[in-house]
């Protein structure tokens, strides 16, 4: 196996806490930049975080990243304001992409993006980490490939912090990017919201809810969502619920309920179960996921043990050998980015039921796969949601 190459785009937090001692702890993985708008600063977080006994890595300019013919991919965590551009300037480039999440722009935007890379044959990832641990590995065994639990016919799924005090008025009321929305246009429904939404869809095995409504949606005082609820419909009666919030306990987890049992999960994002150490669960490496609950049809629960991973380890191990395919000639694997807009088509919905006071929003897909809105008597057919100019 040849060694993949990496820069990493910004000296973002999640960089350093998470994403760079990933990428250092995978030996067909070389680190070999970090870049800033500002070259002395890139330098100086590579000085700090980005040294090993085999890594060399430097720091660059976004532009010089783009220009350097021997990186293969980039890890974006720049801003969603910024995030696409770049990004269209990296396919240009010819490098794979390994994107932060939630998403910039509209859903048409992004579809565009990920059919470009498609095009290019460029492969495409986004940072949702817990898709590969080895503990989402295993259930997906039991939803997908066995009838051990039966069909899936109700979700519930939350991600919330920031109560009790863990955050104060300041950062609520605008003093945070996620709670600003001139930095997060959907707010805590963009930022926190992203996760409970994938965990819907990926419990529905990546089937698309037919409606969306907001059933509860409260905005700070600069027009920033700060918390909300929403119940999506697939077919034949399956149902979710979704919740997030920056004003309740901490609460990271879903219950998948099937026609034989059901599937629980009590610390999806952090993987560090209900220990109360949020710092470690979320200003470290994502270390953890080692048990889920199967229950059967009587109530009886088995916590059932596996094996504790870092997330984004895991998550950077599949990103460089679905590169490792396309450089043997092969395609890049379609899986993420089916994820990834799938995903942002669901939050943009929701969004626009929210911005709406809790309309119910449909969504259909029609003869080209094109996903159509509709909103009482209207109809949206181009993918794009009509609400506020929130993209610009």
């Amino acid at each position: 196996m040849t060694t993949t190459t990496i820069a990493c785009i910004s000296t973002a937090d999640i960089a350093k806490a998470k994403v760079v001692p990933a990428l250092l702890s995978v030996s067909y993985i070389s680190l070999v930049a970090v870049s800033s708008r500002d070259k002395q600063k890139a330098q100086q977080f590579v000085d700090e975080n980005c040294s090993n006994d085999t890594n060399k890595c430097v720091g660059m300019t976004h532009d010089e990243v783009l220009e350097d013919k021997d990186i293969d991919a980039v890890y974006v965590p720049l801003p969603s304001k910024v995030r696409n551009a770049f990004i269209i300037k990296a396919l240009n480039n010819n490098k794979h992409i390994y994107s932060e999440k939630p998403f910039g722009g509209t859903v048409n935007e992004l579809k565009s993006i990920l059919n470009m890379s498609s095009k290019l044959n460029l492969q495409w990832i986004d940072g949702t980490m817990w898709y590969h641990s080895i503990r989402t590995k295993e259930m997906e065994k039991i939803l997908y490939n066995s009838d051990k639990l039966g069909k899936v016919k109700r979700v519930s799924a939350s991600f919330t912090w920031g109560g009790g005090g863990l955050v104060d008025e300041a950062w609520v009321e605008g003093g945070n990017g996620r709670t600003d929305p001139n930095q997060q246009p959907m707010g805590m429904l963009g930022d926190s919201g992203h996760y409970p939404i994938s965990a819907c869809l990926w419990a529905f095995n990546w089937q698309l809810p037919t409606k969306v409504c907001a059933t509860y949606t409260k905005f700070n005082s600069v027009g920033a969502i700060v918390e909300c609820e929403a119940v999506l419909w697939f077919k034949d009666g399956g149902r979710a619920i979704i919740d997030t919030s920056c004003l309740l306990p901490h609460r990271s987890q879903f219950e998948v309920v099937c026609e034989k049992g059901v599937l629980k999960v009590d610390d999806l994002v952090g993987g560090q179960g209900r220990s109360g150490n949020f710092s470690e669960a979320y200003d470290h490496p994502y270390v953890g996921s080692k048990s889920y609950v199967l229950g059967d049809y009587l109530g009886k629960d088995e916590v059932v043990e596996v094996e504790q991973c870092d997330h984004v380890q895991k998550l950077v191990e599949q990103f460089s050998n679905d590169i490792q395919v396309v450089k043997e000639g092969g395609k890049a694997n379609q899986e993420w980015s089916k994820r990834s807009i799938m995903t942002h088509t669901v939050m943009c919905a929701i969004f626009e039921s929210a911005m709406r006071d809790g309309r119910d929003v449909k969504l259909l897909v029609v003869g080209d796969a094109t996903t159509r809105y509709e909103i009482g008597d209207e109809t949206y057919i181009y993918t794009d949601m009509p609400s506020r100019n929130w993209a610009q």
